[in-house]
């Protein structure tokens, strides 16, 4: 049986390219909204939404986590759910119950953060600024 590892772990917040899965789609209250099952994102559903403009103002997606690689990349961890998690010290400790997940078994930012992760993760937008 093969183990989770830092090494595969997945980026909740990756950019739209082949091969990336598709998380996600933002609502109209900037929210994301989880899907229940992973799509694969191919060339042609990434030329289609990429006609649209910024797709990652519109979806999320998932890939794995090139640690270094990622220019949040700490050198020990990710800061994007690192400084997100700092901004919201209320959600510590807090019982509620965190909505279902695709990738959260192989989440970087769910093994980094835990349930907290899982609380902040509908409220990230990829870029949401692309088009100001």
């Amino acid at each position: 049986m093969k183990t989770e590892t830092s090494e595969n772990k997945l980026c909740p917040s990756s950019t739209a390219h082949e091969g990336a899965v598709l998380l996600g789609v933002v609502q109209g209250d900037q929210t994301v909204a989880l899907l229940n099952a992973g799509l694969l994102a191919d060339a042609s559903f990434i030329a289609k939404v990429e006609e649209e403009g910024h797709p990652e103002k519109r979806f999320r997606f998932a890939d794995k986590c090139v640690k270094s690689g990622c220019k949040q990349w700490t050198g020990t961890k990710c800061g994007v759910i690192k400084e997100l998690a700092e901004y919201n010290p209320h959600l510590d400790g807090m019982d509620h119950s965190i909505p279902e997940c695709i990738i959260r078994h192989r989440c970087r930012w769910f093994s980094q953060e835990g349930n907290k992760a899982c609380m902040i993760c509908p409220y990230v937008i990829t870029d949401n600024l692309a088009d100001i």
